[in-house]
């Protein structure tokens, strides 16, 4: 239900509160952590609240490719957290390899001034 209300304009409030209500029944979900944290960071000021639920998905789910992935990019928009950025974006590299995920990880090494591994 959270994934269907969410891609109605207006509706973001109640997908939040679905994946809420779910994650109270089961909490070691981590694909709903993971679409929680998606939700939230489209919210103003939400984005701590979805780095939260990020790292409560790899909690549960430490392999979780699309996890490491969305709390790279979240981690990104913070200047201060661009190596733990890199560190959850290399991870979804080397669980699950794409091109342009390897693009993009070259440009935020060169962008913070790191070294390829």
């Amino acid at each position: 239900m959270g994934q269907i209300l969410s891609q109605i304009p207006g509706r973001l409030p109640d997908a939040i509160a679905e994946y809420e209500a779910a994650l109270r029944i089961r909490q070691d979900y981590a694909e709903a952590h993971n679409n929680l944290g998606n939700l939230l960071s489209r919210m103003p000021g939400r984005m701590p609240d979805a780095i939260a639920e990020y790292e409560a998905a790899l909690r549960v789910r430490p392999d979780y490719a699309d996890g490491h992935y969305d709390l790279g990019v979240a981690l990104s928009r913070l200047p201060d957290r661009l190596p733990e950025a890199l560190f959850h974006l290399e991870t979804a590299l080397r669980l699950k390899p794409d091109p342009e995920l390897r693009r993009a990880v070259e440009r935020l090494r060169a962008a913070s001034g790191q070294r390829p591994n």
